[in-house]
């Protein structure tokens, strides 16, 4: 090759990476919450997620759509949260149309650590772009506190029982820690599912569709709207709304979102439990309201769960076992 072919050949590997650049530089994306993500905790209540794209010189995107995904933070190295199957999953998919720029919605966060949030922008003249947002949400503080308090409650228990059964063979000790601790394991592994369903539906002309719901995997939202003898569908401000109906917690929500026809999205309910969904269509002057109550199957959380936390409360009482018999011998050998 000589150093003319080399040089351009160069030149258009750098120009190819330019316009590359270029290209991905070309629209800003723009993430934040309400209240601030500082102040945000696990099922605390509902948060404002805003999304605002705009172009290079600033002005925001007239018509375009975004497309959302939301995945949960990955599980942790030890202990797990209140929804184990929850972690590392998608938790929200949808396409929302931008207005002014912007898509926003409310979303109740689940459980703590690091969410991906990504935003994939399709715009009226088919150009596409994409960023994604990466954010902690902080546990709530009381969990600590009540983690503290059961600790040391688990500690006192096993220094207690020490100095109790000190006195007594060492055999019988350890059928009786052995016991407690059993009893312990099993009282923490239990879980508690709750089934009921009740459906409704009403006919006018928008109704929901909703998959079978279970945790630990999305589900299939659909909402449409149909006219009589076949006419053409209007367009319709959707309002659709999801509440936790045991907390009284709005987990998601939407509010007057232009749809032509249908609005589909996948939602990952994240507890057994009943939820209530309700769609709001505003059709010209008039207000076509339906609601659905969901009953979500509940899912055992795997072994790999509840090992950690049921080690560590062994652990702990172990240790206060310990703690206690140690100092009942040495209160002996100084009387002694």
């Amino acid at each position: 090759m000589s150093l003319r072919d080399f040089l351009a050949f160069s030149a258009l590997i750098v120009a190819s990476f330019a316009g590359r650049t270029l290209s991905a530089e070309e629209f800003n994306f723009y993430f934040k919450t309400s209240p601030g993500l500082e102040r945000v905790r696990p099922l605390d209540g509902p948060v404002t997620i805003s999304v605002l794209i705009t172009a290079a010189d600033g002005r925001p995107v007239k018509e375009g759509w975004a497309e959302i995904s939301l995945h949960a933070p990955k599980p942790g190295r030890f202990f797990s949260t209140d929804f184990p199957l929850v972690e590392g999953s998608r938790l929200a998919e949808m396409r929302l149309p931008l207005r002014l720029g912007k898509a926003e919605w409310k979303y109740l966060f689940p459980i703590r650590g690091e969410y991906h949030l990504t935003v994939d922008l399709v715009t009226a003249d088919g150009k596409k772009a994409g960023k994604t947002f990466q954010f902690y949400i902080r546990e709530n503080k009381q969990k600590w506190l009540y983690l503290g308090l059961l600790t040391l409650g688990l500690f006192a228990f096993g220094f207690t029982a020490g100095r109790i059964f000190t006195s007594s063979t060492s055999s019988t000790a350890s059928r009786i820690a052995a016991c407690l601790l059993i009893a312990i394991g099993c009282l923490a592994a239990s879980l508690e599912i709750t089934a009921a369903q009740d459906a409704r539906r009403k006919e006018y002309f928008g109704w929901l569709e909703i998959e079978p719901a279970t945790v630990g995997k999305p589900s299939r939202v659909r909402w449409k709207l149909g006219g009589e003898g076949g006419a053409e569908r209007p367009l319709a401000l959707l309002t659709l709304t999801m509440t936790h109906l045991e907390k009284g917690k709005t987990v998601f929500s939407i509010e007057r979102l232009p749809v032509d026809g249908e609005f589909a999205m996948s939602f990952h309910f994240t507890d057994g439990a009943e939820y209530r969904v309700t769609a709001l269509a505003n059709v010209g002057r008039r207000t076509l309201r339906t609601e659905q109550i969901l009953s979500v199957t509940g899912v055992e959380p795997p072994a790999s769960a509840m090992i950690p936390a049921i080690t560590f409360f062994v652990v702990v009482i172990a240790l206060g076992l310990g703690v206690g018999r140690w100092s009942k011998r040495r209160k002996k050998r100084i009387k002694n």
